[in-house]
């Protein structure tokens, strides 16, 4: 149990706000409600991580950290002021992580090339990986009505053992936060 939750506790430094395989691109889907008007938005107030469920344990204050700070640089950057006050905020931005272990099965045929070029038995060769799979969730939420009005989710494989304070986790979280923020507000 020790060793699954360090495991998936690597997974999530990668993650550090989805920092998945660098040869995938990040490519989010989203969901609005059409009836909310978004040009008055302009403060955005990051709302406190759940720490009380069984998956918030898997993630540290630290991570939670870095991806606080990773969205809210790509919304000012984007022209939006992140408030720590609600009273201040128009919109309020919550965010979660989902990870599932998964397993990638692929059978490769090949041919036997012992006395002669492919005149041998074919031999079927079985590949299996254990992996992460992450899901993160961005929601924007009306304060006044309390409900999400702006949704974005992006799921990758995650890489096992990140160094989440290098550069290149760093410029990951970056491309990560732009990716998913990158339809918010929507037109």
């Amino acid at each position: 149990m020790i060793k699954r939750s360090l495991r998936t506790l690597g997974a999530l430094t990668v993650l550090a706000l989805v920092s998945a395989c660098s040869t995938t691109a990040f490519e989010p889907t989203m969901d609005f409600d059409d009836n909310f008007d978004f040009s008055d938005a302009k403060s955005i107030a990051p709302q406190p991580v759940d720490r009380v469920g069984l998956g918030a344990i898997n993630i540290s204050d630290m991570q939670v950290s870095r991806i606080d700070g990773a969205l809210a640089d790509e919304l000012t950057r984007r022209g939006f002021k992140v408030v720590d006050d609600n009273a201040d905020a128009d919109l309020y931005l919550t965010w979660h992580l989902v990870t599932e272990e998964r397993t990638d099965v692929r059978t490769y045929n090949s041919m036997s090339y012992y006395n002669c070029w492919r005149c041998g038995p074919s031999v079927s060769d079985v590949s299996v990986r254990q992996y992460t799979q992450g899901t993160f969730i961005v929601d924007m939420i009306d304060p006044e009505r309390s409900r999400s009005v702006w949704r974005s989710v992006l799921e990758s494989r995650l890489q096992s053992n990140p160094d989440p304070a290098s550069a290149e986790s760093a410029a990951r979280r970056a491309e990560a936060a732009q990716a998913i923020l990158a339809e918010f507000p929507p037109k």
